[in-house]
């Protein structure tokens, strides 16, 4: 949706401050701004260059008042320049949406890694993935190949935008051009996975404009009646909800929406004859209508009225799609019997006390969920009806019980939650993978101080009870380091005046090479000092912490809720710090990290650690670690239960 608006060409130089940018292509546009994919040189391995998304500041304007001269700069006609600074606002406004869910940990947004002026306007750089834009997709002809993963798509789309409404914030400019279809990682897989890209049209019901630009954004053929009307007072999350049902109508036909339909209770939007639903149950078209018909009600009210109600009916439909007629909220999973081993554990050698342990595994994994799935099953009283023959089959075994070789000075912690894992179990929902964080208690090394981390950031942060921000932006937070011996500290100030609860505070450490490699981050003090001037030591985050980096993964939050042994609350802490110590080195000069499944056909592990969930069952990985200094080795435990995916 570039419309009469010109784009930056191949090959052109963008320059920041800190680099230059090369423009590949053009990738897609939204009301008010313009995304290209671009690259930069690497600044060590000029043979090198690093992929990026590029947003920038070119609103859409009918009337012609903003242009593009010869030299790529943005004119803003004297009549115009109220209009392109309140476009301005709203792209600031998002790029603080951004950093918001980013925060949060959101994994369905491509991180916000600078932002920076040029050409008379404003540029976002953003991390690039594979895979193609939906409108891209679409445009080319392109289609789902079964109702099934188109499906799967609006769902994942829903999850996505979730973490906009938790946060109080409208999209309001759901479109297949804001849409990215992250390419599958298996070979010859179809795109479900996604990010939302644009967020330059975002609207804080908390926060309300008084201007219209600030929700007027949106394109005309996925816009809820109330926006077309200028009624602001009707906006909520069933506006944004209309233009993801919008987008799945034209995943489901290829065709945009009607605009001059009728939704009447009877009518069929998707024909049961069609492609995608005509070898599908009569079932699937009905309920898939009555998606469609809810989401596109003209009146607000009718309407879905937040995600959590329409992604019931969604899940319904994939019931119906898989054969499970519904799908009802995930009940404690029974676990099926072991295979092979029968109880079998292997016996490990014993080793001096005070040589290095530890276990890294990685991957993603919903930990809401993880912990639903973690529960015991109800007791055969409350299901009087169930077959005696099935019995002994669904007793659910306590993996707790189970027998591990464990190491104290080894705390393994699922990567973005606070607590490590209990009894060393991890649940793992089939055909999924998940992180663990390894974190080493009283490990000394020595560290090569040859090599210096450059374009490294550690950073604190803190967050009150339901996710109430309390960051604190500018130089004292985010501390780029570059030292001889890449010995950190950071002191993050305590200002913010809200009378939030606190929940839990930490440190980022973010890799911005975007490059794989791992690293040895010893944090050797953590202290809270609250407002009163008291110290509180904050021993949870305190130890050898071994971090994997790549592309994608490439920022690690190191979180703990300790701080709620001391302080209640922002006030508690205002005027007071969080300071942290800190030395890095890299990984794998130090340590000889290897892993094994017991059984791979339940889950099988990679050797940088990532653990893949084959099918139900569990079994236990065992990781060896050795010192390469000393030749010192030590084994730890640890179960993967792998349980139903959720439909």
């Amino acid at each position: 949706m570039n419309e009469e608006r010109s784009i930056l060409p191949q090959g052109y130089q963008l320059k920041s401050e800190t680099r230059t940018y090369i423009i590949d292509r053009y990738v897609s546009a939204g009301s008010n701004s313009i995304v290209y994919e671009a690259h930069y040189q690497d600044s060590l391995m000029q043979e090198h260059v690093h992929t990026v998304l590029i947003k920038e500041l070119y609103p859409l304007d009918s009337q012609d008042r903003i242009s593009r001269d010869d030299e790529q700069q943005l004119q803003v006609k004297d009549e115009g320049k109220e209009f392109f600074e309140l476009q301005r606002e709203s792209f600031l406004l998002g790029n603080r949406a951004h950093l918001t869910l980013a925060a949060s940990g959101s994994d369905h947004i491509a991180e916000n890694l600078d932002s920076f002026q040029a050409n008379n306007t404003l540029y976002t750089v953003l991390t690039a993935k594979k895979g193609k834009v939906l409108g891209e997709f679409l445009r080319a002809g392109e289609e789902f190949p079964t109702a099934t993963q188109a499906v799967v798509c609006i769902n994942n789309l829903l999850t996505a935008l979730a973490g906009f409404h938790n946060h109080g914030l409208l999209h309001l400019d759901i479109s297949p051009d804001n849409i990215f279809l992250l390419s599958p990682e298996e070979k010859g897989g179809f795109p479900t996975d996604l990010l939302l890209l644009d967020f330059n049209s975002v609207y804080s019901l908390e926060e309300k404009s008084e201007s219209e630009y600030q929700y007027y954004l949106g394109k005309e053929d996925y816009m809820a009646p109330e926006i077309f009307l200028h009624q602001k007072t009707e906006l909520g999350p069933w506006t944004d909800l209309y233009s993801v049902c919008a987008v799945f109508y034209e995943i489901l036909t290829g065709e945009k929406l009607p605009k001059d339909r009728e939704l009447e209770r009877n009518r069929e939007l998707v024909s049961p004859y069609s492609r995608i639903l005509l070898h599908e149950k009569e079932r699937t078209a009905e309920k898939l209508n009555a998606v469609l018909r809810k989401g596109l009600e003209l009146l607000p009210q009718k309407r879905y009225q937040d995600i959590g109600e329409m992604k019931g009916d969604i899940q319904e439909l994939l019931g119906i799609l898989n054969g499970t007629i519904r799908f009802a909220p995930l009940a404690p999973e029974e676990v099926p019997k072991k295979k092979g081993t029968g109880g079998k554990w292997r016996a490990f050698a014993q080793v001096s006390a005070g040589v290095l342990a530890g276990a890294v595994i990685m991957g993603g994994l919903n930990w809401g969920y993880g912990q639903a799935m973690g529960q015991r099953v109800q007791s055969e009283a409350e299901n009087p009806e169930a077959p005696e023959t099935e019995e002994l089959e669904d007793t659910q075994i306590d993996l707790s019980l189970i027998p591990l070789e464990l190491d104290d000075s080894v705390v393994l912690t699922e990567k973005n939650v606070r607590w490590p894992l209990e009894d060393n179990i991890m649940n793992l929902q089939e055909q999924t993978s998940t992180s663990v964080r390894v974190m080493l208690k009283d490990y000394s090394h020595k560290r090569n101080l040859e090599d210096v981390y450059e374009q490294y950031s550690l950073f604190c942060f803190y967050s009150g009870k339901g996710d109430k921000r309390g960051w604190q932006y500018g130089d004292r937070t985010y501390d780029f380091f570059r030292t001889e011996d890449n010995a950190l500290q950071m002191v993050l100030p305590f200002q913010d005046t809200n009378d939030f609860d606190l929940s839990y505070i930490g440190v980022v450490f973010a890799n911005y090479n975007y490059d794989k490699s791992t690293a040895l981050l010893d944090i050797t003090s953590c202290t809270l000092t609250d407002g009163e001037g008291n110290r509180h030591e904050i021993t949870d985050l305190i130890g050898s912490h071994l971090l994997y980096f790549d592309e994608e993964n490439w920022q690690w939050n190191l979180t703990t809720d300790q701080n709620q042994d001391f302080v209640d609350d922002f006030g508690d802490i205002y005027g007071g710090n969080l300071t942290v110590d800190a030395q890095v080195g890299y990984l794998e000069p130090v340590v000889d990290v290897k892993w094994e499944s017991e059984d791979p056909d339940i889950a099988r592990v990679d050797p940088d650690g990532r653990i893949t969930a084959v099918n139900r069952g569990y079994t236990t990985l065992t990781v060896t670690l050795t010192d390469k200094e000393t030749g010192e080795t030590k084994s730890t435990q640890m179960i993967v239960n792998v349980v139903r995916k959720p439909i």
